[in-house]
């Protein structure tokens, strides 16, 4: 690389301190054209470094925006990345070749990918090609969200709040540890047009509950078992709001290549438009009845924040928020740490200012447990709004 450029260094061991520090930064770096220099790369984690699933999604936006990149190997602990002009014409590939997740590949991609209209070769106004990526790795697996949860709640908040259109096609599943899942994302990138600004203040009264299940190359009767689990959890929480309200869980039977796996999401949609998950995926040493509880507990745990947005949703509207135009507003739970470090390095990134107001609810005293013993009390409870004065990121073609 040039020796003479400027970099942003940025500590990823800081806050969180795992991969959303690098999937954010460099989808960020993509889109204000900064070059960005990542250290400690997730230094908090029990392998530190850079795994599979980081450098696939790192390799794919260096191919989309002609970036260079220095340090992309398993295990480094720092990278240099410095993005160019947009690929014209390429549907793109990403292989993890593990279990790593499709999700999070999604997560570092569709921001950059929304700006990648390349320049008008004709004088018509015509709209731009479609942006294509296909994804390969796990598309159900743990420590990250189910690509249901991508296509049921991130995707229509994020279509519907911020005014964009993009696709994921799931063509098969993969569960840990195999992998073996492919999914392609399609992006409609916007020309001369910035992302509206996110409004979500009111949560209404929730409406219905529906679910999926996904049993892959497992016995039939697990999916019965999860949504066993699922009543159990319901019917023992006896929350007012859901009294009446049965959940509609469908069966989703797949045949996969490699391995096998089950799981379910589980949502909740309000008559304002917010929509409220809770999943789980299984995991070796636990039955499918555990399954279903789980994942009844977290979306009981969300809706009983009184929050617009689940803990999931949460963290990855921060940067859409940071690009958006004009003020973006989220009445939300708990703020996890995810999103702590998300608002930190938006700020660094660009010129997005957030803003976070404690808000008083006698009914609010839900706890995020994960990392719940990093996060500062006036955090860790009650409902609060975030705010945030978008850059308004705009591409001229």
């Amino acid at each position: 690389m040039d020796q003479e450029t400027e970099f942003i260094t940025l500590d990823g061991s800081l806050l969180e301190g795992g991969g959303q520090v690098l999937r954010n930064c460099v989808a960020l770096s993509c889109l204000t054209n900064k070059p960005v220099r990542i250290i400690n790369i997730r230094l908090k984690r029990d392998k530190p470094g850079l795994k599979p699933q980081h450098l696939s999604g790192l390799q794919l936006i260096r191919d989309i925006f002609k970036a260079e990149l220095q340090g992309d190997k398993i295990g480094s602990k720092e990278i240099l990345f410095h993005p160019s002009d947009v690929d014209q014409n390429k549907t793109f590939i990403c292989d993890t070749k593990t279990a790593g997740s499709i999700a999070l590949l999604i997560q570092i991609a569709l921001p950059p990918l929304l700006f990648s209209a390349p320049p008008q070769k004709s004088k018509l106004p015509l709209p731009p090609r479609t942006q294509k990526a296909i994804l390969k790795g796990g598309t159900n697996v743990s420590m990250a969200p189910p690509i249901d949860f991508l296509i049921e709640v991130f995707k229509p908040i994020v279509q519907r709040e911020f005014g964009f259109n993009f696709d994921i096609n799931v063509i098969g599943r993969g569960y840990y540890p195999q992998g073996g899942g492919e999914v392609i994302l399609s992006v409609d990138p916007l020309v001369n047009q910035a992302l509206k600004p996110l409004n979500m203040i009111d949560r209404g009264k929730i409406i219905n509950i529906k679910g999926r299940v996904t049993i892959a190359n497992s016995p039939k009767d697990v999916a019965t078992k999860i949504i066993s689990g699922v009543s159990q959890a319901l019917s023992n929480a006896s929350l007012p709001e859901l009294n009446n309200i049965k959940p509609d869980i469908e069966i989703n039977i797949e045949k996969i290549t490699f391995g096998k796996g089950h799981d379910i999401l589980l949502w909740a949609e309000t008559s304002s438009g917010c929509i409220i998950s809770g999943s789980a995926v299984s995991n070796r040493g636990q039955s499918p009845v555990d399954v279903g509880k789980i994942a009844a507990e977290v979306l009981l745990r969300n809706i009983k924040h009184g929050g617009c947005v689940d803990e999931y949703l949460q963290d990855q509207l921060i940067i859409f928020m940071a690009i958006a135009e004009g003020k973006s507003r989220i009445i939300t739970g708990p703020i996890t740490l995810h999103t702590r470090t998300a608002i930190h390095f938006a700020e660094i990134m660009s010129s997005a200012k957030f803003n976070i107001t404690k808000l008083e609810s006698s009914e609010s005293q839900q706890r995020v447990q994960e990392h719940s013993e990093r996060l500062d009390d006036e955090y860790n409870v009650g409902l609060h709004m975030i705010e945030c004065e978008g850059i308004g990121i705009k591409i001229a073609r």
